[in-house]
């Protein structure tokens, strides 16, 4: 199959500066070899018209992704992973680079690859609403055509001899002109409802308005309570990536105001959600670091991206049940921050710093530097001096110690380990010979009723 011809949308001549030029040149060359055509596709085709960065490639072949993608992984030294059911797989590279390259000194030359995305054209068929679609070979423009919006339905040509044919047939090119997000079809939010939370994002992202009838369209899928047919981890994705973004508050607020968690959970947010999620987005956005205390009101705590900070606190406010697809670590620190009001009063209190460290200590770092930005006055001092300094103190003190003062293992030996760290914490104790001297008075007791 040639180029699209113009009435089928294509623009022909490629408007993109082409990124990772060499790379591509060097994976339609596989392609060709295995005798199919290659394409670039979908977020990066977008991105590279309006002048944005990004990262990685999504290639698409019309025929073999699998063995298409196992020569990439061979000859670029990564590693393939294919998905059978869907015709998708990825390249992963253990480095940041695709290497059988020669680097570039530009940071967006083919040694900033993280991975490489590659999928077979195909068509789908969206059985029941929600579910997720069986697929079938198709052409290069059936693929664009079960696409989300048209500004993700175009594709530059990478096969040797037509590299750079421009493919469009949605007019994509143009919608990005007009700077809105449209959808492909009327039943786009019926087949796949997880394409509301996809047009919010890419709105905000862009700044682009989402197109007049792609509005009343989604907002009659939520209220016909669509995405109620999504998987919990379907709807968690998609919240990962809300919160992973650098206007994620904004997105939020959309989220919030077309009521599509409502329409997923019936869940609305708590009152000082949005203000919440504006405090951690500010404080997580500078290095992945939350300020912390060191002194204790200076210097910074190495936190935790803004992604993770703003999911563990959301997945504290939502309806989670044991359905949801979530790591224990995300569970339990969720929970600790649902459930920190019952600590909060003794943190007001005047405290030593081995009080604030008994009160701490059993809470998920995560949960402590999310709360170490959403609370305020004493509450949030103490926090931040725990994150910045108590919790980093150690003493010298060992098991074999404890054994070596005539100590048999047990409760005690805890006991007087902390005790140790607390003198040290407070600052009763400061050298090791110090240290010594209280775990000789300590141990002392312990041996005469022994």
């Amino acid at each position: 199959m040639g180029a699209v011809p113009p009435s089928a949308g294509s623009a022909g001549q490629s408007p993109l500066s082409v990124p990772n030029r060499e790379v591509l040149e060097r994976l339609g060359q596989i392609a060709h070899r295995l005798g199919t055509r290659s394409f670039l596709v979908g977020g990066p085709v977008r991105d590279s018209i309006l002048g944005r960065a990004s990262p990685d490639l999504d290639i698409a072949v019309e025929e073999g992704s699998r063995e298409f993608g196992a020569a990439v992984a061979r000859e670029l030294g990564g590693r393939f992973v294919y998905h059978s059911r869907f015709m998708t797989g990825t390249v992963l590279f253990d480095r940041p680079q695709a290497s059988g390259l020669k680097p570039r000194a530009a940071k967006s030359g083919p040694s900033s690859l993280s991975h490489i995305d590659i999928t077979q054209t195909r068509a789908e068929t969206y059985e029941l609403p929600a579910v997720l679609p069986m697929v079938r070979p198709a052409s290069i423009v059936g693929d664009l055509g079960r696409r989300d919006f048209t500004i993700n339905a175009m594709a530059m040509e990478i096969t040797p001899g037509s590299f750079g044919a421009f493919i469009d047939p949605f007019d994509g090119r143009a919608d990005l002109a007009q700077r809105c997000v449209r959808v492909l079809h009327a039943r786009s939010f019926i087949d796949d409802p997880t394409r509301i939370l996809r047009c919010i994002r890419f709105a905000v992202r862009l700044g682009f308005a989402v197109e007049q009838q792609t509005l009343g369209l989604l907002r009659s899928a939520v209220d016909q309570r669509l995405p109620a047919f999504l998987t919990p981890e379907r709807i968690l994705y998609e919240l990962r990536l809300i919160c992973a973004e650098p206007l994620a508050v904004p997105m939020v607020k959309m989220l919030i105001r077309e009521r599509v968690l409502d329409a997923a959970w019936r869940w609305t947010p708590p009152p000082g959600f949005v203000g919440n999620v504006a405090r951690l987005a500010r404080q997580a956005k500078s290095l992945g670091t939350v300020p912390g205390a060191a002194a204790p009101q200076s210097g910074t705590v190495p936190g935790f991206r803004q992604a993770e900070l703003l999911f563990i606190y959301w997945l504290s406010v939502l309806p989670v049940t044991d359905r949801f697809p979530i790591r224990k670590e995300e569970r339990a620190a969720a929970e600790a921050i649902a459930g920190f009001h019952k600590l909060k009063p003794k943190l007001k209190r005047k405290l030593r710093p081995s009080e604030v460290y008994k009160i701490l200590r059993s809470v998920p770092e995560p949960a402590l530097a999310a709360l170490a930005a959403l609370e305020t006055s004493a509450v949030n001092v103490k926090i931040r001096a725990f994150l910045a300094s108590y919790s980093k103190v150690r003493i010298a003190t060992t098991g074999a110690d404890l054994r070596g003062a005539g100590l048999e293992p047990g409760p005690a030996f805890r006991e007087i380990l902390d005790e140790l760290l607390f003198a040290r914490l407070d600052g009763r104790i400061r050298t090791v010979t110090e240290e010594r001297n209280l775990l000789r008075q300590l141990a002392r007791p312990r041996t005469t009723d022994a």
